[in-house]
């Protein structure tokens, strides 16, 4: 019998988790066709009990609507999460047409500058049926969704529960309310203890209220599947689900006063209100000179703009941080290094300061931060493997970029005990001038490079240690800010793995990603948060526990045979997305010409094949980091790519996690990668790589 090998298979992707209970849903999937599942794991609904499926079709092409309290996820006229406040919320709550209703066509466009959503839902006959205008109010913060109709349309609002959540169903309960000004109102309770991602719990209850007015009327309650049905007469109809602010305990004190705010304003007035606030927010944007291109692309390029501001900002939490799409309601740091460079490139400064905002913010209350932690929970935490490395790396780049972008010393100081703990926590890592690998790194969580390279040393990590060290050192010197002796210890550090970088990934000339002799000097944790590697598990824990070499098991799996199990031998990986990440921070370390060298290779490659991999799966900023080494560089193959890229969004003009063949997969509404390629696409017009006729 041929021995197991646990990094063998070429794809693996974190998606959450499952206890030997059934507490929670698995967290791994198998092979690029399997991991398109990923998308499930959000939005479908459990199709027992009587509850609303939906499978990947209707999960595509998703869009955002938030006010930074209450957030929303739909398509087109269907609603599949609501939920906050805080943003990391369980979304156990949907607005979706009746089955009469969803055979209507429905087309969709977005109010340019807002986050305010048009349907238009048309009959067999092409003449519309009515029209629907949807978005989240900032004055009483609900979902408001207006319906003006010349025949009777239904909804079900209620249960929409994702699998994650379908255990949970007793936790939800709906009660008929007596609200002044509605013509009918349902309240909704969620109990304190159900998840919002994996196993992380919120740390208190939520409560709405699904209020109709107008010709609009909830005429019954399905207990089975915890669904209102309501009713849209001819003409104007209002639909509200109501939310309460939340306060430090997670209770909701001010439900009623919501609600009263509600029916006091007209829809009008909120909308106008709602547009106010948008039309603030994106006036940046619309400032943006998109000249160099031409005057076809122009448009394009101005929508894809507004596309992707509005769903950073819908997807911004009050307290600063952006959750990383559909499937994910938390915080990610590596995520926000993309998100952060494109806020600043869109001219929101503000937005970008908020981000680092709300990490000093966790920093100052724990110490530390962790891979992804929650928005607007304290104390919540989803820590991975080696979180002291890589992380820290973007979080320290980061600061810079806004320092440089702004000129905003003062705050750079306010949060330097942060950056000093990002540092120092990369300077235990070093192991042979290099650091290792984060757990949930792009190309690890996305199944390009195994799990096995995690103790081996990352060029990554590495050059952004260097390259973020040398700015932070920049800074504290010439304003007095450390000792001597701190300020020695840094560049004692960096001066190491500077020297010796090239030899640590670069092999007879070839760039490499990783570096496994780093493992040879390393004792390993007997402990770790991450991914149990035992044969068909793959899960995430809080702790898993070392078997031999990189191997770590859950609890459970530590008392199973073992007799299968081997050791892989150690590989270097060389691969494409790597060649451009000097190019994307402007790595001092690199020459130019070593950076112009790699970017050959890739150029090469995509000459060769058409692709920029030689996987079938790419990373869903990947010709977005092409693009941006291609227009720095004045390559005129940066036309062609820029076509290629731009044809990659979906129908909300966002980009998602990953592309399997061209194909969309994984997570939609994604803020990182979107972030990244328009920031590519305003280089690519800014440079002399465009064409103006």
């Amino acid at each position: 019998m041929a021995t197991w090998n646990p990094f063998k298979t070429d794809y693996f992707h974190y998606i959450g988790k499952q206890t030997k209970s059934q507490e929670t849903m698995k967290t791994f999937t198998k092979s690029a066709l399997v991991s398109a599942s990923i998308l499930f794991f959000c939005g479908i609904c459990w199709a027992s009990e009587g509850y609303r499926t939906y499978g990947m079709a209707e999960l595509q092409n998703i869009h955002c609507m938030g006010n930074g309290k209450l957030c929303v996820y739909g398509r087109e006229g269907e609603i599949f999460q609501i939920f906050g406040s805080p943003y990391s919320g369980p979304s156990m709550l949907g607005l979706l047409s009746d089955d009469e209703t969803a055979q209507l066509e429905t087309s969709s466009r977005r109010t340019r500058g807002t986050a305010i959503w048009e349907h238009s839902l048309t009959g067999d006959d092409g003449k519309t049926v009515a029209t629907i205008c949807d978005f989240v109010s900032y004055s009483g913060n609900a979902l408001v969704r207006r319906i003006v109709s010349d025949r009777e349309i239904g909804f079900d609002c209620g249960a929409c529960f994702e699998e994650r959540y379908r255990i949970h169903a007793d936790a939800m309960s709906f009660e008929p309310a007596d609200l002044e000004g509605f013509e009918s109102a349902w309240k909704v309770t969620i109990a304190p203890g159900v998840p919002f991602y994996s196993r992380y719990k919120s740390g208190g209850g939520y409560s709405y209220y699904i209020a109709t007015a107008g010709k609009a009327r909830i005429v019954s309650f399905e207990e089975a599947s915890k669904m209102l049905h309501i009713e849209a007469e001819p003409g104007e109809s209002l639909i509200y689900v109501i939310a309460s602010d939340k306060d430090g305990e997670g209770s909701t004190p001010n439900l009623e006063e919501n609600a009263r705010t509600i029916a006091e304003t007209s829809w009008r007035k909120l909308r106008r209100e709602c547009r106010r606030e948008w039309r603030e927010y994106s006036g940046p944007q619309r400032k943006i000179d998109s000249k160099a291109l031409a005057r076809k692309d122009r448009r394009e390029l101005r929508e894809a703009v507004d596309n992707v501001g509005t769903m950073l900002k819908a997807q911004q939490g009050e307290e600063g941080g952006v959750l990383a799409g559909i499937v994910y309601h938390m915080v990610y740091v590596r995520d926000h290094y993309g998100v952060s460079r494109a806020m600043l490139a869109l001219g929101h400064s503000e937005e970008a300061r908020k981000v680092l905002q709300f990490y000093f913010d966790i920093f100052s209350e724990y110490g530390y931060i962790r891979n992804a932690q929650a928005a607007g929970w304290k104390g919540v935490f989803h820590p991975h493997e080696n979180d002291e490395t890589e992380i820290t790396g973007y979080l320290i780049v980061q600061a810079f970029d806004y320092y440089e972008k702004t000129g905003d010393a003062a705050f750079i100081e306010k949060i330097m005990p942060m950056l000093e703990w990002a540092a120092s926590a990369q300077q235990k890592n070093i192991v042979k001038g290099m650091l290792p690998f984060n757990g949930d790194e792009t190309y690890i969580a996305g199944g390009v490079v195994p799990r096995s390279v995690m103790y081996h040393g990352s060029a990554e990590a590495t050059l952004l240690f260097i390259e973020g060290g040398n700015k932070l050192l920049d800074f504290v010197s010439s304003r007095g800010l450390w000792s001597d002796e701190k300020t020695a210890s840094l560049r004692k550090d960096i001066d190491t793995c500077t020297s010796l970088y090239r030899s640590n990934f670069f092999v007879d000339g070839r760039f490499y990603l990783n570096n496994p002799e780093r493992e040879e000097g390393i004792e390993y944790p007997e402990t770790r948060p991450g991914v149990c590697l035992y044969p068909g598990y793959l899960e995430h824990y809080l702790e898993t526990y070392h078997y031999k070499g990189p191997l770590y098991f859950c609890k459970d799996c530590m008392e199973r045979d073992m007799s299968e199990i081997e050791i892989p031998a150690p590989q270097r990986y060389s691969i494409p997305s790597a060649f451009l990440f000097p190019f994307y921070i402007d790595a001092s370390l690199f020459t130019e010409e070593e950076k112009e060298n790699l970017l050959q290779e890739v150029i090469d490659l995509y000459l060769k094949t058409g692709k920029i991999s030689s996987q079938d799966r790419i990373l869903g900023y990947d010709y977005g980091m092409f693009l941006y080494a291609l227009a720095r560089t004045g390559n005129p193959l940066a036309g062609e790519v820029y076509r290629k890229m731009m044809d990659m969004r979906d129908e909300t003009g966002a980009w998602v996690e990953y592309y399997v063949d061209g194909v969309p997969n994984g997570c939609p509404c994604r803020p990182w990668e979107s972030g990244i390629n328009i920031e590519a696409a305003l280089e690519y017009a800014a440079s002399g790589t465009t064409s103006n006729p």
